[in-house]
């Protein structure tokens, strides 16, 4: 386990007795190295007010600090865990009980609170916090949500006339079914089947469209058919891969030449076995492929990827003298196939269109039937932030949580990162 005060920062072994409780801190910790362990930890400091500059300076109740985690029965747990750490907490603190052995953490913390009415007060803060744990913030990031756009009605903008709907499976596969009927079933022969390539059946697209649910999506992402997306994607992707064939059918012919040339010098200046397939790769596939009306990828397999690499060939050299020095033309095969691997796949425009107009259709449903979903709660409590009242809602509840500890969260919406 390691911490950072961002993401690409040098890590360094955590120490939870002196790890900073003020600003923003990430920890990076794999399944099993002790997370729960290490947030209880810093709980019973936050709940002491323990720390001094590296500490918040002063102490929380449990219903100040918030704790936050991916699923209800993970709360559950959470909330167990933490209340029964404050409890073992305050009895080493009065002398009811000693450490196990390989606590060195309790010991520690103990040790920082002289023996005497210092040590007692910080026994009943931890014990007072046990008794408190009922009242502790300690949510799903949905129910959070919730809570603070409820608590917070009149600087969020959300009344909550609506119902919330735990499962919104049915209405999402609705949506898609629309998407499919309007959409997908009046494309020409052509573009459909290119869109059945994507999602050969509408139950595909549901599965689709609920993998890119909570993705934040291109503003553009929606507009026009989805024809008119097929036809301009494929034609960016094709103008792409035009720009990237120039030139590759001279010079991967050219290459093919002077290897043919290597292997005549004999196994003295080269590994003949090995070179022997190259020709081969340069004109059935590069040269092929430039050569080609076809807007597509360049395709080589793993082999001729791997043995194409300059550093490859020039391994493949013999101890003999007479082998030329390498081509220049080599090394940008590398950089084609990066360059190719860098192309945005006309796919992708496709998914986004369905999953934007999937959405739109979602949230028309929703409003007919007077619901809205978990996702609702993020974006409508994100849209307040960000409102007119966006300032005041940010202060006052830093004002009723000055420490978030963040156990788990969706690290592939970006919504949620924020």
């Amino acid at each position: 386990m390691s911490t950072s005060p961002h993401p690409v920062a040098d890590t360094a072994v955590l120490d939870p007795l002196h790890f900073p409780l003020h600003g923003s801190r990430l920890i990076e910790a794999s399944a099993g190295t002790g997370k729960t362990w290490t947030i209880a930890a810093l709980y019973l400091r936050l709940v002491l007010g323990h720390g001094g500059a590296e500490g918040l300076g002063r102490p929380l109740a449990p219903a100040d600090i918030l704790v936050m985690t991916f699923t209800r029965a993970a709360t559950r747990e959470l909330s167990d865990r933490i209340r029964t750490r404050l409890a073992e907490a305050a009895r080493v603190l009065r002398g009811q009980c000693t450490p196990q052995p390989h606590d060195s953490y309790l010991a520690a913390l103990r040790d920082a609170y002289p023996a005497g009415p210092v040590r007692e007060q910080a026994a009943w803060r931890l014990a007072n916090a046990a008794e408190g744990m009922d009242d502790a913030a300690v949510q799903t990031i949905d129910a959070w949500c919730q809570r603070m756009l409820r608590e917070h009605a009149f600087d969020s903008g959300s009344l909550f006339d609506e119902a919330l709907d735990a499962d919104e499976a049915s209405l999402r596969a609705e949506a898609a079914r629309d998407y499919w009927r309007q959409q997908v079933y009046p494309l020409d022969p052509q573009l459909l089947e290119r869109a059945l390539g994507v999602w050969p059946t509408v139950e595909a697209l549901i599965d689709d469209a609920r993998a890119l649910a909570t993705t934040e999506l291109p503003v553009a992402a929606g507009q026009g058919s989805l024809a008119e997306c097929l036809t301009s994607a494929d034609a960016g992707y094709a103008a792409e891969i035009t720009v990237l064939k120039q030139g590759w059918a001279e010079r991967a012919e050219a290459l093919a030449q002077w290897t043919e040339v290597q292997i005549a010098l004999g196994k003295s200046a080269w590994d003949v076995g090995k070179l022997r397939n190259v020709p081969k790769w340069l004109r059935d596939g590069i040269a092929a492929w430039a050569n080609s009306d076809e807007a597509a990828a360049l395709k080589l397999t793993s082999l001729a990827v791997e043995r194409l690499r300059p550093e490859a060939l020039l391994a493949l050299r013999g101890d003999g003298a007479a082998a030329a020095p390498l081509p220049e033309a080599f090394a940008a095969i590398p950089e084609l196939l990066a360059a190719q691997q860098q192309l945005p796949a006309p796919d992708v425009a496709l998914r986004e269109h369905a999953a934007a107009n999937i959405q739109q259709r979602l949230a028309a449903l929703k409003r007919q039937r007077g619901t809205f979903g978990f996702h609702d709660l993020l974006l409508r409590l994100d849209r307040a932030l960000a409102g007119a009242h966006g300032e005041r809602l940010r202060a006052r509840i830093l004002a009723q949580h000055p420490v978030a500890l963040i156990d788990e969260f969706q690290d592939t919406s970006p919504l949620q990162y924020r």
